[in-house]
């Protein structure tokens, strides 16, 4: 066990540490950083003393010596949703494979685009060096006045501003796989829920391009609006009535956690999937859709978090080094027995 002079209710710094691990200061302040590379045995013991005296370093500090900041804001929207569930994760991981520190934001759900614009100032209040904005709620204008203070890159939402850099799912792509699986079933009347496109940029564009997709290849599409906010029981009553006239034998939803809701109120008003009613549903990253029989379309989740990182690491280092692109990724159908053939 180490030991230092050090008044016990005196938090430790870094010349504690230092004189614990038998290191000088700057030794300390390399394998903290990991700017330099130092021997393993040093690192090991430099580590061991900071755990030992629960030395809690400063990385503004840190960012202030190194001349740059290390440390990227995510904003992202409410991570009960498996897929920003699963982003926020993946983010994370890459981040700490390339050295950056990542501080979140993420507004309360049911609150709308104030919420999220107050998120993104007290990242910046943070002195954060770069931002990751993941969420459908925030507009690209919200974003144009911030790209003068730090480098901004729009994750796995729709982007083509030339000023912002997008990292995206081509949702466009991902909507016509859909429509394209729907019509092959042998579906010719289609009811397609479509949230408005200031709750989500991302289902907002799925439904539309679907709904396009499926009346050019001749299908009769129902439009079932979604107005309120996080409202993932909304239309359900609508669709019931279609089915009731039998004028849909197939619906599209833009997010698989739609379709999980409207297939529980569908088994509570004795409607059976896929007998009365198939579901396709899109995101793909939800646990247990495959024991549901639940068809839908993956999204590249893992994919964009990477790129993400990549090209935000890359701003951080020499941000003029970076010619803004639109990313596009696209996903790959899961079909399953929630959509069946007619």
């Amino acid at each position: 066990m180490f030991s230092s002079s050090r008044s016990p209710s005196s938090p430790a710094n870094m010349a504690d540490v230092a004189r614990a691990a038998g290191v000088s200061r700057a030794t300390v302040s390399r394998v903290l950083s990991r700017t330099v590379q130092v021997s393993p045995g040093v690192r090991e013991r430099v580590l061991r003393a900071v755990d030992e005296l629960g030395y809690v370093p400063s990385v503004h500090a840190q960012q202030l010596a190194a001349g740059r900041s290390n440390t990227v804001g995510l904003l992202i929207r409410d991570s009960r949703n498996s897929s920003y569930g699963l982003l926020y994760s993946q983010v994370q991981q890459w981040a700490e494979e390339l050295g950056l520190n990542v501080v979140t934001a993420m507004p309360t759900h049911y609150r709308q685009q104030g919420s999220e614009l107050e998120a993104l100032r007290r990242l910046l209040s943070m002195r954060v060096g770069g931002l990751l904005v993941a969420t459908g709620v925030v507009r690209t204008h919200d974003l144009l006045p911030l790209l003068s203070k730090v480098p901004i890159i729009s994750v796995g939402r729709p982007e083509s501003h030339p000023q912002v850099y997008g990292v995206s799912y081509d949702e466009a792509d991902n909507a016509r796989q859909i429509a394209q699986l729907i019509y092959a079933r042998g579906h010719r009347k289609v009811a397609v829920v479509c949230p408005l496109n200031e709750h989500s940029l991302a289902e907002n564009m799925r439904a539309n391009v679907a709904t396009e997709q499926l009346r050019k290849l001749g299908c009769i599409v129902e439009v079932i609006p979604v107005a309120r906010f996080a409202a993932m029981g909304q239309g359900h009553e609508e669709i019931f009535t279609l089915l009731s006239a039998k004028s849909i034998s197939a619906v599209m939803f833009p997010s698989d956690a739609r379709m999980v809701q409207f297939a529980e109120d569908a088994r509570k008003a004795g409607i059976n999937v896929p007998a009365d009613v198939s579901l396709i549903g899109c995101d793909g990253t939800m646990p247990g859709l495959d024991y549901m029989q639940l068809a839908t379309l993956r999204i590249p989740v893992e994919t964009v978090a990477r790129r993400s990182v990549e090209v935000i690491s890359q701003m951080l280092r020499d941000r003029d080094s970076v010619t803004v692109q639109h990313e596009k990724f696209t996903g790959e159908l899961r079909p399953a027995a929630s959509l069946a053939s007619l």
